[in-house]
């Protein structure tokens, strides 16, 4: 009797029946939950994305690393917590950088303008490295010679996509030869991707009370990681208790990570602030 009352008051969840969804490439991780999404949100309920994708992405990043240390402790806590859907949030957000960049609204042209800033760095950057890796034979010369054939801000753009393709296609190769992260590769990517949006031809522009079916699909992610990432705040209270909890896992919309998140509390300098959540990636050599 003693055995059978134990088993049946066992809280500890089963072991999952799926394997969690990891990815570095944005295109795959909404190859991968666009189904999902579309199931889970209904087209008329999709709540309208009106946060900057890449704060999103900074934010469910590092909640999501705040935990991983403490899976144990979260899931003797919440069993209920679906811990999985909570893990796949890095590789959601991705999808959610995808659907964003396939949607094609019509940009000022500060904003194409200040996007090219951003992007003609990183494009001239990546392919002056795959012609020195073109020169020592690491990858095909008349690839990367072709990408650097034609000018204008089309071309770059295209550029953009064939260079974060070859990264992606000869990692293998390349791998711990360059320092540029996955993450900035996938930034510069979504760049070119957004800037051939904006710059090719487009046809008659559509109501501005309307949304676009890919503006559908983006808020149908966004909604999803805003669900998933109530479970992520419930399992940061768990294990960091409500009053250091906006330290390790801030709300999906801060803009800066709160001082006790970098010190103890009462030792910022007055009239300081914490350093601005990272929206583009560093360069940072790979081990």
């Amino acid at each position: 009797m003693t055995k059978t009352r134990s088993k049946s008051k066992n809280t500890q969840p089963s072991v999952s029946a799926r394997q969690i969804f990891t990815t570095s490439d944005a295109n795959e991780a909404y190859r991968h939950f666009l189904p999902r999404v579309q199931a889970e949100v209904p087209a008329d309920r999709a709540e309208i994305c009106r946060l900057s994708i890449e704060l999103v992405r900074a934010n469910v990043d590092r909640g999501v690393r705040a935990i991983l240390p403490q899976l144990d402790r979260v899931r003797e806590k919440l069993p209920l917590c679906p811990i999985d859907d909570v893990l796949e949030l890095p590789s959601l957000a991705l999808g959610l950088v995808a659907a964003a960049g396939r949607i094609a609204t019509a940009a000022s042209e500060r904003e194409i303008e200040a996007r090219l800033e951003k992007f003609r760095p990183m494009r001239d950057l990546t392919l002056r490295q795959l012609e020195i890796f073109a020169d020592l034979k690491l990858v095909p010369r008349q690839r990367v010679a072709a990408i650097r054939r034609g000018s204008g801000p089309v071309d770059s753009a295209r550029d953009g996509v064939d260079i974060a393709g070859m990264f992606h296609e000869l990692a293998d190769t390349l791998d711990g030869k360059h320092p540029f992260s996955p993450d900035y590769l996938a930034v510069m990517a979504e760049h070119a991707s957004w800037l051939l949006v904006q710059l090719r031809p487009r046809g008659a522009q559509q109501k501005p009370s309307e949304r676009s079916p890919e503006a559908v699909v983006r808020d149908q992610f966004w909604t999803v990681i805003n669900q998933r990432y109530d479970h992520l705040r419930e399992a940061g209270v768990a294990v960091f208790g409500l009053r250091q909890l906006d330290a390790h896992v801030p709300p999906i919309g801060a803009r800066t990570p709160p001082p006790s998140a970098t010190q103890p509390p009462g030792t910022a300098k007055p009239g300081s602030s914490a350093p601005t959540a990272a929206v583009e990636p560093e360069l940072v050599a790979d081990p």
